[in-house]
């Protein structure tokens, strides 16, 4: 039933007018929030990292602000989204980042809560609010919403994602463009950007301009690495590469 919904709600959208605007105000903003604060390449650059961090905080919202590290690998585990070990490890540099807070474990030590707080939260708030502004023109909200009742349809669009991501088998499976990208730190971002790109006025059949080293630079990541992403999705013929410019295909 719930793919069956979101099947129908993805067509709406898709076939939309203000489609095309919400994916310019995306790719502009989600951009810029990750070149801001670049420790998020870290924190939700891929999509282990990404489930891992939004299912530890959807597990917190309903169990008093905190999470266990063994409930956050039942979900991401399992389904191949990221390692026991690298799950440990991303939670372990977000307390080094100080985001991330251990707290006196209970009665049985292997259940040691966390909570996360500061600026990861603050990011995730702030990409919260990017996509409730992208998905407005589809919004049922009362158009005079108070700044309180915005705080909570930002907290419920954060549950609703972890939600998600915990009844994973009930969601459409992703394309295999979007998969790719998705799998590397800053995939998903650079096929942003790249989108971006070819919206400009001065993208033509030739491509639009693409600078691998100012990519790298903006994430924090090595040019080597972004030419990387590249090669892999022109291998997949999702883009090909013309000199210092980009052809997307139609994908």
């Amino acid at each position: 039933m719930l793919r069956e919904r979101l099947g129908l709600l993805a067509n709406r959208i898709l076939n939309d007018d203000a489609f095309g605007d919400a994916v310019a105000h995306l790719c502009s903003h989600i951009s810029t929030a990750f070149k801001q604060e670049q420790r998020l390449v870290r924190a939700l650059g891929d999509f282990g990292a990404f489930a891992t961090v939004m299912c530890a905080v959807g597990i917190a919202s309903v169990h008093g602000g905190q999470f266990t590290l063994a409930a956050v690998q039942a979900v991401v585990v399992p389904r191949g989204w990221a390692s026991g070990r690298r799950t440990r490890a991303l939670i372990d540099w977000l307390e080094l980042e100080n985001t991330a807070q251990r707290h006196p474990p209970g009665d049985d030590n292997r259940e040691r809560p966390w909570s996360l707080n500061g600026w990861i939260i603050s990011a995730i708030e702030t990409l919260a609010s990017t996509y409730r502004v992208a998905a407005s023109p589809w919004q049922t909200l009362p158009a005079t919403e108070t700044p309180a009742e915005e705080a909570i349809g930002t907290g419920v669009l954060v549950d609703g994602v972890s939600w998600l991501l915990r009844h994973a088998q009930d969601l459409p499976f992703l394309s295999e463009e979007v998969r790719m990208f998705l799998g590397h730190a800053p995939g998903f971002l650079i096929l942003l950007d790249l989108l971006s790109a070819a919206k400009a006025d001065a993208c033509d059949a030739t491509g639009c301009m693409f600078s691998r080293k100012a990519t790298a630079r903006a994430y924090g990541v090595s040019r080597a690495h972004v030419t990387a992403i590249l090669a892999r999705a022109e291998r997949l013929k999702i883009l090909k590469r013309n000199g210092p410019r980009i052809v997307l295909s139609d994908l």
